[in-house]
């Protein structure tokens, strides 16, 4: 009885260990590339669009991201710690599938501008969380309700995105001079 228990203490250690010293600098690195890459246009594609009241400023953005990516790892931690990999296989899959899809939005907005393919971009990963909120859920409560805030905060992404690609700013307007 002791042996098991000592074996999921050394399994916790070293997943934490994990997640500590390389989880955390991986997604770091990864924030500030996709925030400082080459063809990066930055926030001023933002000013091409009339921003509603209720935007963030910009300093917002990477901290909550950060803060989401966290809480995911924690959650998908949690499942693995206590059903183990295989067990949870589904469930990993579809965290695989939201994760890859969750680094399309950025590109589509900072890189190409294109707001309508953002939107509907950041709508597919809001479907998507929401599955993975339902996997996770089933397989162990509370790693289920950890992904709500990330929920939310897609929720606000998309109402964002949705308003700034239905009010562009008179400088962005194509007119349609073909009579």
């Amino acid at each position: 009885m002791g042996t098991r228990s000592q074996s999921y203490r050394n399994t916790f250690v070293k997943g934490f260990v994990f997640l500590l010293f390389v989880g955390v600098p991986v997604a770091s690195l990864w924030a500030v590339n996709e925030y400082r890459g080459v063809n990066y246009k930055g926030w001023g594609v933002l000013e091409k669009y009339n921003s509603p009241n209720f935007a963030l400023d910009e300093m917002f953005f990477l901290p909550f991201w950060y803060a989401m990516y966290t809480l995911f790892g924690i959650a998908s931690f949690i499942l693995w710690y206590t059903n183990g990999l295989l067990h949870n296989l589904a469930a990993f899959v579809i965290a695989t599938i939201k994760l890859l899809l969750s680094l399309v939005w950025f590109p589509l907005l900072f890189y190409w501008e294109d707001m309508r393919a953002t939107f509907i971009g950041i709508c597919v990963v809001w479907v998507m969380n929401g599955i993975c909120m339902i996997f996770y859920a089933g397989m162990f409560h509370s790693s289920g309700m950890i992904l709500v805030p990330e929920q939310i905060w897609v929720s606000y992404q998309c109402v964002w995105m949705y308003f700034l690609w239905q009010n562009p700013s008179e400088d962005n307007v194509v007119i349609n001079n073909s009579s």
